[in-house]
Formats: structure tokens, sequence, C-alpha cells
């Protein structure tokens, strides 16, 4: 990873706090990791029981169509699925870079450059993409578990800080990589993020039906038709073509590209419930080390030694993406 390129300028904006500890206990005795859990139920429930809540999700409604009512529950959840990425990897990087005490207000001042809390998270969050943080959450901390000290790896730190387990050193290191693994998944998706641009800002697309295919005529002349993709849910909107290449200018102009990205309403919420647990266990490993009352009470935090990947992690859709110039 390029740490220079990550690096936020020398800060002109600082702050006093009188009681980082008070700030530190409000926010992990009060944040409501459910809160992501209770929106992930919502849209599935909703939407897999319509049939029998529908009528009172709809009855203040003069005209109803109930196809897409479900249709906006799915995107809902595919968009649930980018906030919650998101919102992920703004607390991964505000513990790794200034540990826990300061979490809420490094979150808070995350988007602004003038404080040291600044983070260039997209940047990170490529970066992570691109296999190029795997030192970076592998660097050891020395830390005291159970009441040794020990060495163990920044991404078992963030995830399970220092509450105790049972689990001997072989399973740590398989539950670590497939968390390496997920996250990894999660920052290649969040990294082509142009949907979500387009539903965040004046809600500028629309959901259609996606299917892809060619066709070809055999020995007999008879046409065969080869299924490349299909899902009966994609996103359409639009873009800079090949935004990332300074050649893509015809006499100075850019070219604009009607992009299509299909999505999977199952995949959407397994790997919404999946990043729920991810940040519970940061959540509440933290709450019931750290604060007075929760100490020594029984937690039990999430692992991921039998998930199965990739299959967890595979759309259904086929194709991921195509783009057209309009």
């Amino acid at each position: 990873m390029d740490k220079a390129k990550n690096k936020p300028k020398k800060p002109t904006k600082k702050f006093i706090v009188t009681d980082v500890e008070s700030l530190q206990e409000e926010f992990y005795r009060t944040y409501d990791p459910d809160y992501w859990l209770y929106r992930i139920s919502l849209f599935s429930n909703a939407h897999t029981r319509f049939e029998k809540v529908g009528q009172f999700l709809t009855e203040d409604l003069a005209e109803v169509s109930n196809e897409d009512f479900k249709r906006m529950l799915r995107t809902e959840m595919h968009f649930l699925y980018f906030q919650m990425v998101e919102a992920l990897f703004e607390i991964i990087f505000a513990i790794a870079h200034h540990d826990n005490r300061n979490l809420w207000v490094a979150l808070t001042f995350s988007n602004d450059k003038d404080t040291a809390f600044y983070s260039n998270a997209y940047s990170e969050i490529k970066d992570l993409a691109l296999g190029e943080m795997k030192s970076f959450l592998y660097r050891n901390i020395v830390t005291v578990i159970q009441g040794k000290k020990a060495e163990i790896p920044l991404l078992r730190w963030l995830f399970y800080f220092i509450y105790p387990s049972k689990m001997s050193d072989d399973e740590w290191t398989k539950n670590l990589k497939n968390i390496e693994r997920m996250l990894q998944t999660f920052a290649q998706d969040f990294s082509e993020r142009g949907e979500y641009n387009a539903y965040k800002h004046s809600l500028r697309f629309y959901n259609s039906d996606f299917a892809l295919a060619i066709g070809a005529i055999g020995m007999k002349q008879v046409k065969v038709n080869y299924t490349l993709g299909k899902s009966k849910d994609s996103i359409i909107f639009l873009e800079e073509h090949d935004k990332n290449n300074p050649k893509a200018q015809i006499d100075g102009r850019r070219r604009i590209a009607r992009t299509i990205k299909p999505f999977d309403f199952e995949r959407d919420t397994r790997c919404c419930l999946i990043i729920h647990s991810l940040i519970k266990n940061i959540i509440y490993t933290r709450k019931y080390s750290l604060l007075k009352g929760f100490q020594g009470r029984d937690f039990q935090f999430s692992t991921y030694l039998d998930i199965k990947l990739p299959e967890m992690l595979l759309p259904k859709t086929g194709v991921t993406r195509s783009s057209f110039t309009v």
C-alpha cells in the first residue's frame, strides 16, 4: 500500500475533549449494531412474506403495483449493502488509526480534511480491493489477553479485541483468513459503486430485468442461445465512460455510458448479515472488555470457520456489469 497516498495533510483544526473516557463509555454502551439487523429484517421479511403483509404496507396507497413494491424492497437491500460496507470500513479505519477511545470522534470528523481524524477511506478501500493492504491487516499488535501479553494481528484485534477465546492457533488462522477474503470482496464491490452514487444523489437510476446472451447458428441452421447472465433486478444508470482513462476523449469531450449492474437479492441479504456480525464483533468485544458492569459477562461473538467461501459471496447473476456508450 502506498502510505504517502493515504497520508492526510497536517491538520489545522484541533479539538479539546475534556473526558475521552466518558465519550468512549457512552459510545460503546449505546451504539446499537442491531439497528442494521432490523433494517435487514424489515426488507427481507416484507419481501418474503409480502402476500401476508403487503395489504398492511400499502393500505394508504391509492394505486399499488405489488411487483414494483417488492422490487423497491430488493433495491433497498442492495443499497443497504453498500451503506453497510461503507460503515464497516469507516469503523475499521477509525479504530486502526486512532484506537478505541477516539472511535466516536474519529467517525464524526472522518470527512474533515482539516483534522487529524480525516480518513481517505475510499482510497484505502480500493487498496484493500486490489490486495495491497494484507501487510497492514496482519501487522502485529502487542496486547494483553487472559492476563498474558501476546502478539496478535491487527485483523484479530479489530474484530475480537482482547476478548477471551478458546480457539486454537490453526482455527484463528483460518478464521482471520476467511475474514480477510470477505473484506476484500466487500471492498471490490464498493470500489465499483456507480449505482450507489446514483441512488444517493437524486435517485437517478431505474431497476429493470436483465438478460444477456449470445446467439449462434449450428450446422443445421438451428439458432442456439448461450446465456451469459440474467437477473430479475439490475440498476441502470448513466456515468462518464472510461473516466479513469485520459485518452478516452474525442475532441476534448468525454463520452457518456449507459451502465447496467445486475444484482442478487439473496446474495445482498447474506452479505448484509455478515457485515452486521462483523460490526457487532467490533463493538461488543470492546463493550464487554472495557465497560464496568459488562466485564466478565458472556457475549457470543461470531466466528467464520465454517463459512463456505467463495460460494456465500457469489451472485447468481453471471454478468456483474455491462456498459455501452450513448
